[in-house]
């Protein structure tokens, strides 16, 4: 339980902490007392990845022994760790796909970037 607390805790906060500020957020209105915190959006996110985990969870509980051929005496452990990690695997692929926007877009700007250096379009060609 400690190890899903650690991920879930960390990551979350690491990505929170490290998203980019940006000007827009100034030029925004500010947002009333009565606003809902969790918008129409999030709670589409956050029941499709809740049924999303349940049912891979599920299925896993009860045909996980013969999906996997799991055999023998040990069986039922193996499932209960592959569940686990199943569980866990979710949770870090859940965190960090949102983070990938802001992985990429600066990998995209500098691609765009290097065609129009002057430098690259000058000397190289």
């Amino acid at each position: 339980m400690l190890w899903v607390n650690m991920i879930m805790d960390t990551l979350g906060a690491l990505a929170l902490a490290t998203e980019p500020p940006h000007d827009g957020l100034m030029k925004r209105p500010p947002i009333g007392r009565n606003a809902k915190f969790i918008t129409g959006i999030m709670w589409r996110n956050i029941i499709g990845q809740s049924l999303y985990q349940t049912i891979v969870l599920l299925v896993l509980k009860f045909r996980g022994e013969k999906i996997l051929n799991l055999n023998g005496p040990d069986a039922t452990s193996i499932l209960n760790t592959v569940i686990f990690n199943t569980f866990v695997f979710c949770q870090v692929f859940h965190l960090l796909t949102p983070g990938l926007h802001f992985l990429f877009q600066p990998l995209k700007k500098n691609v765009s970037n290097i065609f129009s250096n002057t430098y690259f379009s000058t000397y190289s060609f």
